[in-house]
């Protein structure tokens, strides 16, 4: 999909960054999901939806005024409050997560762990929040490319060496 075909208007979601918007025509895209995870929201009767692009765990207290999406702690809290400045209620919402892959190899896999431990900590705030993951595509060590279309709700996810399927 390229930006402007059909009226689509492809939004890109960097490292760390968060995006919250009602514009129906939006396209929200994380690209290149290593061990980072992307999480997609969704109020279909507000029409409102979201991404943040969650690079580490946790903030450790460390203030994260400048990219609140670069730790699954502030970056979910800040996304649920953005989400909420533009009418979306948390009993209508529909949260998808795709990334926290092994992209270093076996042996730093092991060491580090940071994708199994990014995925972990998205679904422990989003239960603080008295959220859950309504699909998710977590692990292996391909990386990917999550996609949420605003005009649906539908959400993407696909790797180089795939077609994209629906979470």
């Amino acid at each position: 999909m390229t930006p402007g075909a059909g009226g689509v208007r492809l939004v890109t979601v960097g490292i760390g960054q968060l995006e919250v918007t009602r514009e129906r025509s939006a396209v929200l895209v994380a690209y290149g999901l290593g061990s980072c995870v992307a999480v997609t929201v969704f109020d279909p009767l507000a029409q409102v939806g979201g991404m943040v692009h969650v690079l580490l765990p946790d903030s450790q207290g460390r203030p994260a005024q400048d990219e609140p999406g670069r730790y699954a702690d502030t970056g979910i809290d800040e996304l649920l409050r953005r989400m909420n400045e533009l009418g979306a209620l948390r009993p209508r919402l529909i949260v998808k997560a795709a990334g926290g892959a092994s992209v270093l190899g076996a042996a730093n896999a092991e060491k580090f762990k940071i994708g199994e431990r990014n995925a972990e900590a998205i679904r422990e705030r989003l239960q603080h929040h008295g959220l859950r993951l309504a699909a998710e595509d977590f692990g292996g060590e391909r990386g990917r490319t999550l996609e949420i279309h605003l005009a649906t709700g539908r959400t993407f996810v696909r790797t180089a060496a795939s077609a994209p399927h629906e979470l």
